[in-house]
């Protein structure tokens, strides 16, 4: 108990140094009762997706302000059915799978007993979805998910075969093929799959955006979890993965040359029995690398034992670790870090029991204490903003103007200061004027969005 306090109280101090003092504040993104699986974040569009505990596939909004599910109740937007089971090669619920060619989502679906992957795309009226029967047997669909790629992969593993195999979204009919890796998991910023060698299991990548893949080794050894990504911080890529028996972080840093070096690793921050680190993933924020990850009892973390959510910087010079779930003690699983424009949470599954002899899985939403005000391209910034709203403040008619955000067929969106909606219309003027005579005084925050992004400003109502 005492080793416990000591290193609670160390990951405080920690945090105090460097961001001030922390409070947890581990809320409910959703209903309770909303039982949802395993999901996945599109915050250009307030988006979320997941998988429900009778196995379809529904998609949600955030809400832009509170960024809570809405509806709270798990029940958004229908696309599909027969989603795999949770099951050993299952585990893994929809992705999202975004390029120029539209929003898109990869899943695993059991038909007669096979698994295959699925693909469902975003169109004017709703979802379209299709079963590709050509993969069977396929397990753990992963995704590329950048919106300024020219097209998006997916990739997917076999129990009958030892490798990788992944698909363009433009030709979903012919696949690519590694031998003799696994784990496979996309880089967080380009098409590059992150894998381990299935012999030894060590941690490389492959490039798969090429006519002849190929395979560069990292270290020797034995991993999972493997992540890649830029690091704004140094402007290197840095390579992620957890060893030691999944009781150790190590990050290594990409050098001229083509050389990786260790960069950083470190600990479990909680003594025995929490000595296992779990689902850790890497995110930037305010132009720094963090990870989230899980304190855990067993290395799978899908045992049923409890265990915290943590985050840890990746800065060897100012390292820090403080805890971001709350006090209580709770089976949590899948923490997924999710940044938005202004901020970064992590969201995380708890597993309120058995009802029916079947868990319950509940969405919280944690704060990290980062905000996110940092831009790669610095030099880019004006003293413009991107869209501005006047008169501000102004009692009833506004005028929007943009140089880039404002085009025919974009949705403006209205919101109080509580995240209530006040008001939508799609954009069908250059420069519209918007009467709100009929709401009251206060602050509101305006969004546009298209397909591709999120424009967002506040203004105020005076009387």
């Amino acid at each position: 108990m005492l080793r416990l306090i000591f290193f609670a109280f160390f990951a405080i101090l920690s945090i105090t140094k460097l961001y001030g003092q922390f409070v947890v504040n581990d809320i409910p993104a959703a209903q309770p009762q909303a039982s949802i699986f395993d999901p996945e974040y599109n915050t250009q569009l307030n988006m979320v997706c997941w998988k429900s505990d009778d196995n379809n596939l529904w998609i949600g909004n955030l809400n832009p302000v509170t960024h809570l599910y809405e509806p709270s109740d798990g029940k958004g937007t229908y696309v599909t059915g027969n989603l795999s089971p949770n099951a050993e090669g299952s585990w893994n619920g929809p992705e999202w799978m975004l390029s120029s060619q539209g929003t898109q989502l990869v899943f695993n679906q059991t038909i007669g007993g096979i698994r295959y992957p699925g693909v469902a795309k975003k169109i004017i009226n709703g979802w379209q979805s299709k079963t590709l029967y050509q993969y069977p047997d396929a397990a753990y669909s992963m995704a590329t998910s950048d919106y300024s790629d020219n097209s998006a992969f997916f990739l997917f593993e076999t129990s009958t075969s030892n490798g990788i195999y992944w698909v363009r979204n433009t030709n979903l009919n012919r696949s690519f093929y590694f031998p003799d890796v696994t784990l496979g998991f996309f880089a967080r910023d380009n098409q590059q799959i992150c894998c381990a060698g299935n012999g030894a299991r060590n941690p490389g990548f492959i490039e798969a955006d090429t006519t002849m893949p190929y395979f560069t080794a990292i270290s020797q050894d034995t991993i999972g979890a493997p992540f890649m990504w830029n690091d704004p911080a140094t402007s290197s890529r840095l390579f992620m993965y957890r060893t030691n028996g999944n009781k150790t972080i190590k990050i290594f840093r990409e050098h001229t040359g083509g050389q990786w070096e260790l960069y950083i690793q470190f600990d479990s921050p909680l003594p025995d029995p929490f000595q296992y680190i779990t689902s850790p993933e890497p995110f930037t924020c305010n132009g720094q690398s963090y990870i989230s990850f899980m304190a855990a009892q067993s290395g799978t973390g899908k045992d049923g034992l409890p265990a915290q959510i943590w985050v840890a910087n990746v800065d060897p010079a100012n390292f820090a670790m403080w805890c971001v779930s709350d006090s209580n003690v709770a089976v949590r699983n899948d923490p997924e870090p999710v940044v938005f424009s202004d901020s970064a949470f992590i969201y995380y599954t708890l597993v309120l029991g058995d009802i029916h002899s079947a868990p319950v899985y509940s969405v919280r939403k944690c704060d990290t204490g980062l905000s996110n005000l940092y831009t790669a391209a610095k030099q880019q910034i004006t003293a413009s903003p991107e869209i501005t709203v006047f008169p501000n403040p102004g009692k009833g008619y506004f005028t929007l103007k943009s140089s880039t955000a404002l085009a025919p067929g974009s949705r403006i969106e209205i919101f109080d200061i509580n995240g209530k909606p006040a008001y939508s219309a799609i954009l069908d003027l250059d420069s519209p004027v918007l009467n709100l005579n009929h709401l009251t005084a206060g602050i509101y925050v305006l969004n546009i969005r298209d397909h591709k992004k999120l424009t967002s400003t506040d203004f105020c109502i005076i009387p």
